[in-house]
């Protein structure tokens, strides 16, 4: 591979040098420091700049094409009393074990969740890149996830009882 393309998958492995990319806040040569490729720093220095160009030409594409598509229309609601449940209702489910509201709990899992949780359940336009903006602005605010998932139109995240407000919160702001 060339070192442009050595750079950009380099850069692919970090998603956090890639967001700092995409938002140009990069001291180039200090992040070519920083990766474990062979050649010249000035060199890698000069790919990451041109990938962050080519970046930056691909979100002006996507915001021109987006129009008010980036606005979400979701209803967020949240809901106590989350814990594990039987087969026949769940609200969320991650590898065989399922979640739901108290009226379901049909006895509490020696699993080693806190108990009971809160349910945070948005729905509408929910999308894979809206969960992954959830869970980094919850896990900046430190609260627990327990479990999250997002199928059809919904998203589930699941925190401590005590985190739900903030949790709502955080759900709805990032809409």
């Amino acid at each position: 591979m060339s070192l442009a393309a050595d750079t950009r998958e380099a850069v692919r492995q970090r998603p956090v040098l890639y967001d700092a990319l995409r938002a140009g806040i990069v001291n180039y040569t200090a992040a070519a420091a920083t990766l474990d490729i062979d050649g010249d720093r000035e060199a890698i220095a000069t790919a990451l700049r041109r990938f962050a160009e080519s970046l930056s030409a691909e979100d002006a594409d996507a915001d021109s094409d987006a129009g008010d598509e980036a606005d979400r229309s979701l209803t967020v609601r949240m809901e106590s009393g989350i814990d594990h449940v039987g087969e026949n209702s769940a609200l969320l489910a991650v590898d065989g074990i399922r979640f739901g509201g108290d009226a379901d709990v049909q006895e509490r899992s020696s699993a080693a969740v806190e108990s009971p949780l809160t349910a945070i359940h948005a729905t509408g336009d929910v999308d894979s890149d809206l969960l992954a903006t959830v869970l980094d602005r919850l896990r900046i605010a430190e609260i627990t996830v327990h479990a999250a998932g997002v199928a059809g139109e919904s998203l589930v995240v699941l925190v401590p009882r005590r985190s739900g407000a903030a949790a709502l919160q955080i759900v709805e702001a990032a809409a």
